[in-house]
């Protein structure tokens, strides 16, 4: 009896001590681990957004326009292994962050502070010339998008970090 709950707890315990890990550091969790992201699509239950883009990367980034007063967001590019934090609404340029072909992106909430049951963000996909949006992709909605309220029952795990997912193709 006493190796059969060994089977058990040896397992929970390197589950308990992955998702921790993932929750202490969720940025390095995706940058260091190799499948965090089929992990992650498993958990939300929820495709990617993708979006096709044919002209390159030249003025390309992701604009956060909205984001819960407090809280700061992390957008992760797994291609290249970069990372940007984001504290305030703004312009993240992609030039070196994309590849050329398909590029998988996930955002998190890293901080919340506040109101720890509500947070928000938005990012769109755009092209920018000289500060000025000339394209808008994905229809003018938005392609990494979280809203979470506390009061609302939790599903599962992944509802409490915000995540996202994206593939950007880059021709």
């Amino acid at each position: 009896m006493k190796y059969v709950q060994c089977l058990f707890v040896i397992p929970f315990l390197f589950f308990m001590n992955t998702l921790s890990f993932a929750h202490g550091n969720i940025v390095d969790y995706f940058l260091k681990n190799p499948s965090a992201w089929d992990d992650t699509k498993k958990i939300i239950h929820k495709t990617p957004t993708g979006v096709s883009i044919p002209d390159g990367l030249e003025g390309l980034g992701f604009n956060l326009t909205e984001l819960t007063n407090g809280d700061e967001v992390a957008i992760i590019f797994l291609e290249t292994q970069t990372f940007e934090k984001m504290k305030q609404r703004g312009f993240c340029s992609v030039g070196d962050k994309l590849l050329p072909g398909k590029n998988r992106v996930v955002s998190v909430i890293i901080r919340n502070s506040g109101d720890r049951t509500q947070f928000h963000y938005k990012f769109m996909l755009q092209r920018n010339i000289h500060s000025v949006p000339i394209s808008i992709y994905n229809n003018g909605n938005a392609v990494l998008e979280s809203r979470y309220d506390g009061s609302q029952p939790v599903t599962d795990i992944s509802n409490l970090a915000g995540i996202e997912l994206c593939e950007v193709d880059i021709r």
